[in-house]
């Protein structure tokens, strides 16, 4: 028989009882919304987090020294066992580790794989502004090299210059966000003094230069930034020639390359810091950016959690869907007894209520979709993190489609595989 008959059954089939018909694609359309909802909102988070933490980390790799709090000389392996002893008494005494300029021009270099590399000086200190502290800050000493690593801007004023750092000038940068929680919108910050207490000793800054914001979180605006030596030699307690952290920038965003970056930076720092072979850095390389691929991981993974959850609804909606055809199938007997009667063959019947289980939950899933995209944006909307971070994907698409068209297969085939089953002569005993 004709193909597009079965189909044109199956529609009218469908049309004897559409109130049934509607509720029966109620489950599809609730689950294939959730679903939808979830994996979008998902996809949003992870686009937001690692937006974030792009902006956080410039994909920058960051070689800080690994200093020890304790001396392994006084601890027993009662505390902790002879392999991790082993490993401490490996490393260097306590306050050994150190990093230097020279470990940032060995890097500068050799380091073939970064593109810029800069030196940092972290301290801390309170800042005053006309007699009222106003917070306690992270203090930054830095060299005109930092901007092109972080990937950062002035957006007012000036960077600091060789000459600053050669002379180490009372000279301080701040980041846009503080530079407006200091002085307000109404006040140029250039050329105003601040009194910045580090390691007990107050000193007295001019501003020179307020960076552009970078980044929606709040702790990326809030630091203050000195030039290195000024840092080294006014307000810091640590050697002149010592750095708190080495920052490298790597453009390439592939695994391998990046893993390429780090063995490289490790394998000069090892050579310049003479050690042995088996013996422990004294120094640690991290990868920024391994933090965004470990959250993206742990998102992925509570997206599909939750989408097996939402799944529930649509396991619940297919087996309504099934009792719903069976049901079809027991109150329609005589139509398929009339319909073999007149030369209609088992694949016929079998395609018929398969094409509207089909129908059914491609309709239900069409209805779902369209819920859940709306869904996503008025949620993602309401939430600003995620806002304009949601997509409509191919993937979602092409999720809504399976899903939908794969419940109605499941879900039809036994229904319809009964009917097409009857015996003519049965069936026509219904009439």
């Amino acid at each position: 028989m004709n193909r597009p008959v079965n189909l044109w059954f199956a529609l009218v089939g469908l049309s004897t009882n559409k109130l049934r018909a509607a509720l029966t694609t109620l489950g599809i359309i609730i689950g294939v919304a959730a679903v939808i909802i979830i994996v979008s909102l998902g996809d949003g988070l992870r686009r937001a987090t690692e937006k974030e933490m792009e902006s956080f980390s410039s994909g920058t790799i960051e070689v800080r020294a690994m200093q020890r709090f304790f001396m392994p000389e006084v601890m027993s392996a009662e505390v902790v066992s002879e392999e991790e002893l082993r490993v401490l008494k490996s490393m260097p005494a306590f306050g050994g580790a150190r990093l230097s300029t020279r470990d940032v021009e060995a890097l500068r270099s050799l380091a073939t794989s970064a593109v810029a590399v800069a030196p940092v000086v972290e301290a801390y200190g309170t800042l005053v502004y006309k007699g009222k502290q106003v917070s306690y800050n992270s203090l930054l000493g830095v060299t005109a090299d930092w901007l092109p690593t972080y990937q950062r801007a002035v957006a007012l004023g000036r960077f600091f210059s060789q000459a600053d750092q050669e002379s180490a000038a009372p000279v301080v940068v701040l980041d846009e966000g503080l530079a407006k929680r200091v002085f307000g919108s109404d006040v140029d910050p250039l050329g105003q003094v601040l009194h910045i207490t580090s390691q007990g000793v107050t000193q007295n800054l001019s501003v020179v230069g307020v960076l552009a914001r970078k980044g929606e979180a709040e702790f990326l605006s809030n630091s203050v930034y000195v030039p290195l030596r000024t840092a080294q030699l006014r307000l810091s307690a640590a050697r002149s020639d010592e750095v708190s952290l080495i920052a490298l920038r790597v453009d390439s965003r592939e695994s391998a390359k990046r893993k390429f970056a780090v063995a490289q930076i490790n394998t000069i720092l090892r050579a310049r810091h003479r050690l042995a072979q088996g013996a422990s850095e004294d120094f640690g390389v991290n990868d920024t950016l391994s933090f965004r691929e470990e959250m993206s991981t742990i998102l992925n993974t509570i997206t599909a959690i939750l989408s097996l959850i939402a799944g529930i609804s649509l396991i619940v909606g297919s087996i309504g869907l099934m009792n719903i055809m069976l049901v079809s199938v027991s109150e329609r007997t005589w139509e398929i007894g009339l319909r073999r009667a007149i030369g209609a063959q088992q694949g016929d019947i079998l395609a018929q209520f398969l094409a509207e289980a089909v129908l059914l939950s491609l309709v239900g899933g069409a209805i779902g979709f369209g819920l859940g995209v709306a869904g996503s944006y008025a949620v993602s909307l309401a939430v600003e993190p995620i806002k304009g971070m949601v997509r409509v994907t191919p993937q979602i698409v092409l999720i809504a489609l399976a899903v939908s068209s794969g419940v109605g297969i499941a879900a039809g085939i036994y229904p319809a595989w009964r009917a097409a089953l009857l015996q003519p002569r049965e069936a026509l005993r219904h009439l």
